[in-house]
């Protein structure tokens, strides 16, 4: 059994289409695994019998030898990105990425499919919307294509990575509401920032209560507690990275006062900052 770490993506073809009703989107099987992002628009997709609804910020997995279509809503042309790729191997030659019906699919064209349940945990169809840094990181697998130098390595590294964050995204137990998502973002960025509960409501547009709940739901921690984590998160880093004093990192991560960071580190983390530089630190 493979992983995903093991993947070297060969990206056959990337970029932006608009779909129009054209006789391409009819039923069709792929030779390869298909990426579709759509930006705008609204209509469906259909794969191996289902209807998956397609609305901005939705990303369609179609693995080889999948039978699918698509179909836009008259007046609304669905935008998306693109991207056909090979997993395990370089193609020899630039083979057909499809078979549109009534043609069978010609068996010998199928790119190499390995055993990854990892890979095949993905789903078909998920919302990018919570994520805006998968939506960036796969758009520019297809701006990357037409690079003037190295654009192979380019796109094969960019869709690796892309592949990882998704599966990260997917599996991790990070927050799905974007509005929590935009919160805990910026606590991260920015763990020293003294910004109060009304101001973090205000920013989600959701009364206190209700943002303490689904605060909570999200992350499994309270806001004060997630804050705290970022804070230890970075301290950790100070503390090994930098030359700084203890005062100069406990001021700079928002503490009135040294002796009040030193009680939180060594209640988070059961040692103190000082023995942690000590210990930590060639």
């Amino acid at each position: 059994m493979k992983t995903l770490a093991e993947i070297a993506p060969f990206v056959r073809l990337a970029l932006p289409w608009s779909y129009i009703g054209e006789a391409a989107e009819g039923t069709r099987v792929g030779y390869a695994y298909a990426f579709h992002l759509f930006t705008e628009g609204r209509g469906h997709v259909l794969v191996e019998g289902t209807t998956y609804a397609v609305e901005k910020g939705a990303l369609l997995f179609i693995r080889p030898g999948q039978v699918h279509s698509f179909h836009h809503q008259p007046g609304f042309a669905m935008e998306s990105y693109n991207a056909y790729c090979d997993f395990w191997e370089k193609p020899t030659a630039l083979n057909p990425r499809f078979a549109f019906h009534p043609a069978p699919p010609e068996p010998s064209l199928m790119t190499r499919i390995e055993g990854c349940p990892e890979l095949d945990s993905l789903p078909t169809k998920c919302s990018l919307t919570p994520y805006p840094y998968l939506v960036e990181l796969f758009m520019q697998v297809s701006k990357s294509f037409e690079s003037a130098h190295y654009a192979q390595q380019i796109t094969g590294s960019l869709m690796q990575a892309f592949l990882l964050r998704w599966y990260n995204s997917f599996t991790s137990p990070n927050p799905s509401d974007y509005r929590i998502l935009r919160i805990t973002e910026e606590m991260e960025r920015h763990p020293e920032r003294q910004t109060s509960y009304e101001q973090w409501c205000e920013k989600c547009n959701l009364e206190k209560s209700h943002f303490y709940k689904l605060f909570k739901k999200e992350t499994g921690m309270t806001p004060k507690e997630y804050l705290l984590k970022m804070k230890m998160k970075k301290a950790i880093v100070l503390l090994q990275e930098s030359r700084q004093s203890i005062t100069s990192i406990a001021d700079q991560l928002g503490y009135d006062s040294i002796h009040y960071f030193s009680k939180q580190f060594s209640a988070f983390y059961g040692i103190s900052p000082s023995r942690f530089r000590s210990e930590t630190t060639i």
